[in-house]
């Protein structure tokens, strides 16, 4: 990649859509999940979520047939670090 795209941090009622639009995992998330990931971690930073996205794709390859819930935000989100 050459160029870095500047992505300002989306506001707490952005996140939702924003996510839907990102990636159709996201489309049968609560809302409220996907609000309590942002708050807890990814604090409206896109590359956060983009890195939650791929984690979270990557567990629903291991367990098939789970949604796109708080369970598997968590364990996306666990595999982040402590410093996302």
């Amino acid at each position: 990649m050459l160029t870095w795209q500047h992505v300002p941090r989306l506001e707490a009622s952005q996140v939702p859509a924003v996510l839907r639009l990102f990636h159709p995992l996201w489309h049968t998330a609560a809302d409220a999940d996907l609000l309590h990931a942002d708050e807890t971690l990814a604090r409206g930073n896109f590359r956060t979520w983009a890195k939650i996205t791929s984690h979270a794709y990557a567990a629903l390859d291991q367990r098939p047939g789970t949604g796109a819930d708080r369970a598997l935000l968590d364990r996306a989100c666990s595999r982040l670090g402590p410093n996302p």
